[in-house]
């Protein structure tokens, strides 16, 4: 039997082994997929053993960064947004991908985007991954809104060494913007009000990265009580698990992100 993972610290919890080993029975592989809480100071012991043990891994908070320097190659986009969040064991040398990306370009897309101006709320690494995507998409501008302005005018500078225009602003209510599409990339939301109406800002899309296992974030309700078109965190997060997949195993048939969504909210018999 093969061992997959997912490693964070605290990673007090994670959809991810519901999702992965629900793909792993539907494609018949002999292999499994378990949480793993590996403090910073022992990543590196993690990486040793995991060349050794493991067939790939998922990385999320606070690993992302700090797994770059410590796995053999990074790949594509993670290599520009020196972020990784998949790896795969590849005869013992460590592949390092970043599937947020390919998940959040994915759904944009999908979603109507085509270039229109953005508002980003946050400025951390799930907001870079948005900000590539949206380059890659054809936007050329985006406002970065964050309670620290600094953090904002960081990403913002990496933004516009990507050719694209980029306003960074501290995170205000009523602040009188408008944009296109809106993407919360903060764990606003959840369990607080979201700081700003999509409605009032004249989205057509709303993109919000936070999620909670049932129901839905404040910023997702408000989209549905105004009929505005939306993508949430648990889409986004069945996307990359399914991408990741597709790295470990290769484009063989699985599981639409859409089933599995359906089963992660008990809507699927």
């Amino acid at each position: 039997m093969q061992v997959y993972a997912v490693i964070g610290y605290p990673l007090n919890h994670t959809l991810s082994p519901n999702i992965h080993n629900y793909v792993f029975k539907v494609l018949g592989v002999d292999s499994i997929y378990v949480p793993l809480r590996i403090p910073p100071k022992k990543l590196h012991y993690f990486v040793e053993v995991a060349k050794d043990s493991l067939g790939g891994f998922n990385v999320t908070m606070p690993h992302k960064v700090s797994i770059v320097n410590l796995i053999n190659d990074v790949v594509g986009p993670a290599k520009v947004l020196n972020s990784v969040n998949t790896v795969m064991n590849k005869d013992g040398e460590l592949l390092g991908y970043n599937t947020d990306y390919i998940a959040i370009r994915h759904a944009l897309s999908e979603g109507g985007y085509s270039g229109e101006d953005a508002l980003i709320i946050g400025a951390g690494g799930v907001a870079r991954a948005v900000a590539l995507a949206l380059r890659d998409l054809g936007c050329s501008r985006v406002y970065v809104l964050n309670r620290t302005l600094e953090h904002g005018r960081e990403l913002c500078s990496l933004i516009e060494s990507w050719g694209v225009d980029c306003v960074a602003l501290s995170l205000q209510p009523n602040m009188g913007l408008s944009a296109w599409l809106l993407v919360n990339a903060t764990p606003l939301g959840i369990n607080e009000p979201f700081p700003m109406n999509p409605r009032d800002l004249g989205v057509g899309l709303v993109l919000d990265l936070a999620y909670v296992p049932k129901g839905d974030t404040h910023l997702i309700r408000l989209a549905r009580e105004y009929s505005i078109p939306h993508v949430d965190g648990l889409e986004i997060l069945v996307r990359q698990a399914l991408e990741a997949d597709r790295i470990w195993f290769g484009d063989i048939e699985r599981p639409t992100w859409k089933e599995i969504l359906l089963r992660l909210r008990g809507e699927y018999p």
